[in-house]
């Protein structure tokens, strides 16, 4: 059997179904919650192989390697970078552009990268920034809208000729309901398949936490040489004019379910000569203990006093230079507990600053943006397992739940199956027309009951299968009629018409709609049909002769019946070999033509007549001719 367009309906939704899966599982943006980071690229410090206006399609990996090119984030810049890693200093990366001859000034983490080169797409870039103009956009818009209705208007009759008329029976319900559980019973294979290859729990793996330290100075003014009357973080500061600079620290330690965290930390101020290696500490505070995952620490350092220690050590040791480091450390050492896991660590954020003999100003850093800002990153190793999770559209769901709900759909798509085939099978043993209806209900057309016009020819087909593949071959409806319990199914092919009738009798098949006295030629053939036994218009007595002529003429009766009826002429039976009687002779009925102009047309019905012997073939007489001619039978 051919593929109806039911079939085809139900390909093609699959189709577009396994299509929009392996899009989403391959090339789902980010932004979307899939697995891909799309990025244009917007210089050339990658040429000679990556060059601008390339498409890059990055995805994330669980390890990035030296050599692997890759898409970070920027916190200097506040946009996204796609270098290479060209080496690791702690935990952060260090990176280049393959064109440039200096390295990036900032060192992203791991979580700061993005994804890895995964596809590499040139030019392609300019097409997607092209497209993304607001004027460019409104023009791609409008152009595919005109497309898309010129389409519409071009075919408004194939349109329509979908729609069809209301029935008592909605065909299209049983098989929708099969076409949807069939797309829930194939989504829940899908997913039992994902999730069942896929494992309850993982293990919990390496926790990443982190320690920060912000810090804070401030100090008194002098008015006239400050905006304000304190000096604000980032301004300098001059010994000349104050000595006291006030330092604060605010620590916090997050990432992880930390628990019964205690420490202690100390703070001092360290005066040194980079170049020498010379350097003197002073503490600013004593060790102090702290409770939690957070504290908050203040003190004074004495400015005068470090410029004191470095016109000392110029004195005594002869040492001269132009400019000092001072840095202002905090030591911080604690003990916590996470998930189960000890953890001690340590850490040491400072604050750098310059003195060049006549005042202390902060020092720039080529890592860290932010000279205030002290960050450092741990990891704690849990042996533990955990949930197993399934992102779908950006939700981390378990494993186990997904197990559940394809289980769940699977039975649910079963169980509606099966209903829909009770259903589908009660209905198709109701009749054949039902199940016609069930299974091409898409490609037939109900019409009024009608006579099939003369000028076609018919043909009749054993099954409904071969009308379907005549009108899936001449791409046309099938037009239904039904009369009492008969029901006609067409497919019209120019002349022909093909025809596949069930139920009812005969009689309520479309038979050819009878020949009009201005569609009669000569030749034709007329289908019989049932009709009423013809009354005679007058009966022809004994041939006599008549005067002039040399033919002799019947002498008419008596009319009988002024409505114009078919009037058969019956043969003269031939002698019997047994029977030694003269042949019977059976009347010949004549039609009067003047009697004929004047007779009154039928009041109910059109006339119709029956021929059981055979096919009526006459000839037109001419045109001053007063008889009909001759019937032969």
């Amino acid at each position: 059997m051919s593929v109806n367009k039911s079939q085809s309906l139900l390909l093609g939704a699959l189709s577009s179904f396994f299509i929009l899966l392996g899009f989403w599982i391959t090339l789902a943006p980010t932004q979307l919650g899939g697995p891909v980071t799309y990025a244009i690229v917007d210089g050339i410090s990658m040429e000679k192989r990556f060059h601008l206006g390339d498409l890059i399609l990055a995805r994330a990996v669980q390890n990035y390697q030296v050599g692997d090119v890759v898409v970070y984030r920027n916190e200097e810049m506040k946009s996204f970078v796609f270098h290479r890693i060209i080496g690791l200093e702690a935990d952060r990366f260090i990176l280049k552009g393959d064109n440039n001859t200096w390295l990036d000034s900032y060192h992203p983490t791991r979580d700061e990268v993005v994804g890895k080169l995964w596809m590499h797409i040139p030019k392609l870039g300019k097409a997607i920034g092209w497209a993304r103009t607001p004027i460019n956009m409104s023009l791609t818009a409008g152009l595919l809208g005109v497309i898309l209705m010129s389409d519409i208007l071009k075919k408004p009759a194939e349109h329509k000729r979908n729609k069809r008329l209301p029935s008592d029976f909605p065909s299209g319900m049983p098989a929708g309901a099969l076409y949807i559980f069939g797309l829930i019973t194939l989504a829940s294979v899908v997913f039992s398949v994902y999730s069942f290859t896929r494992p309850l729990s993982r293990p919990i793996g390496d926790t990443t936490y982190t320690q920060e330290g912000y810090y804070s100075y401030s100090a008194t003014g002098t008015p006239g040489v400050y905006d304000k009357e304190t000096v604000q973080v980032g301004e300098p500061d001059f010994p000349i004019l104050t000595c006291f600079l006030n330092i604060g620290l605010t620590y916090n330690l997050t990432g992880a379910n930390f628990q019964g965290t205690t420490g202690k930390y100390q703070m001092v101020a360290r005066i040194m000569d980079e170049q020498t290696g010379w350097q003197r500490t002073i503490p600013l505070n004593p060790g102090t203990a702290f409770s939690g995952n957070s504290f908050f620490t203040t003190t004074t350092l004495d400015l005068c006093q470090i410029e004191s220690l470095v016109t000392l050590v110029e004195q005594e040791a002869g040492l001269k230079q132009t400019a000092y480091t001072l840095e202002i450390v905090t030591d911080v050492a604690l003990t916590s507990e996470a998930d189960g896991n000890q953890v001690t660590d340590s850490f040491s954020p400072t604050l750098v600053f310059t003195y060049n003999k006549v005042q202390f100003y902060l020092a720039g850093n080529n890592i860290q943006s932010d000279p205030l800002h002290s960050l450092q990153q741990g990891t704690i190793s849990n042996p533990g397992m955990q949930p197993n999770t399934i992102t779908l559209l950006g939700l981390a769901l378990p494993v186990w739940i997904i197990r559940y709900i394809s289980v769940a759909g699977f039975a649910i798509s079963l169980f509606g199956l099966g209903f829909a085939g009770v259903q589908f099978y009660q209905t198709a043993s109701q009749s054949q027309e039902k199940l016609i209806d069930l299974k091409y209900g898409s490609m037939i057309v109900d019409i009024p009951y009608q006579r099939i016009s003369p000028s076609f020819s018919i043909i009749d087909l054993a099954t409904f299968d071969d009308l379907t593949r005549l009108a899936e071959k001449h791409g046309t409806m099938i037009l239904h009629m039904s009369r009492n319990s008969a029901h006609s199914y067409f497919v019209q092919d120019n002349g022909t018409v093909y025809r596949y009738f069930t139920g009812g009798t005969e009689k309520d098949n479309p038979a050819i709609e009878p020949m009009r006295p201005e569609n009669v030629g000569h030749k034709n053939v007329i289908i019989k049909e049932p009709a009423p036994t013809p009354t005679p218009i007058y009966k022809a007595s004994p041939v006599k002769e008549v005067q002039g002529q040399s033919k002799p003429m019947p002498a008419t009766a008596t009319l009988q019946n002024e409505y114009t009826q078919p009037v058969p002429v019956h043969p003269v039976r031939e002698k019997d070999a047994n029977s030694e009687s003269a042949p019977e002779e059976f009347p010949e009925y004549f039609i009067d033509i003047g009697r004929l102009k004047k007779a009154r047309p039928p009041q109910n019905g059109s006339i119709e007549y029956v021929i059981k012997t055979g096919v009526i073939e006459y000839a037109m007489p001419q045109q001053d001719t007063i008889l009909l001619g001759k019937i032969k039978l």
